[in-house]
């Protein structure tokens, strides 16, 4: 075993989280708070560290006066918690809204768009012609503009498919990134921790 502080708590954080397998207990539930606090802890450290780095710093060194505006808005949302001067923080929401707003038509671009130009293949290669079909069919099975004919609802049928593969293919990834993450907590078990494997 190792005589390595660090590597200890790591360890009993580790197999505290990993007793939920058993059952849901308070050691689960204590380590589970301690994590939740620690990372809330840890984000609000690096939310500082950003604002301070990029904004206060440059400001008050260099005499950056570009993040002013942004520095007032950000300091304008905390205006909420006090009821003379709540409407202040309109101006911070509303400027969040808009950026979001903003923000959502380009994701339209690469979410709808882009994925409609990926569809456009030449069809040379068995993998760009199951490509085509199956989007083609996919589409097929949330057509309901008329009344299908049985052409139509075969090629549905054949989208319904097609969509079950993929939604099977992304649960598999999904296992897969989880099992991941249990072989590296157990290489660090074993390994790191009672050198029980050679790492």
């Amino acid at each position: 075993m190792t005589s390595d502080i660090g590597i200890w708590v790591a360890a009993i954080c580790t197999l505290a989280m990993f007793s939920f397998l058993w059952k849901e207990n308070s050691i689960f539930r204590s380590f589970q708070h301690i994590y939740v606090g620690i990372a809330a802890g840890y984000g609000m450290v690096r939310q500082w560290q950003a604002i301070n780095n990029m904004a206060i710093t440059p400001l008050l060194t260099k005499g950056v006066t570009t993040w002013i505006v942004p520095i007032i808005l950000g300091v304008l949302l905390f205006a909420r918690f006090f009821k003379s001067i709540a409407y202040l923080s309109r101006w911070s929401v509303a400027f969040l809204i808009g950026i979001g707003g903003a923000l959502s038509i380009k994701i339209l671009e690469t979410e709808f768009i882009r994925q409609a130009q990926a569809t456009f293949v030449p069809m040379n290669s068995f993998n760009n012609i199951v490509l085509v079909l199956g989007t083609v069919a996919g589409l097929c099975y949330f057509y309901f503009t008329i009344k299908p004919s049985t052409a139509l609802l075969g090629v549905a049928k054949l989208g319904r498919y097609v969509l079950m593969i993929s939604f099977g293919a992304g649960f598999g990834n999904a296992v897969m990134g989880r099992v991941s993450l249990l072989i590296s907590r157990m290489q660090f078990l074993f390994g790191q921790w009672i050198y029980l494997i050679k790492m």
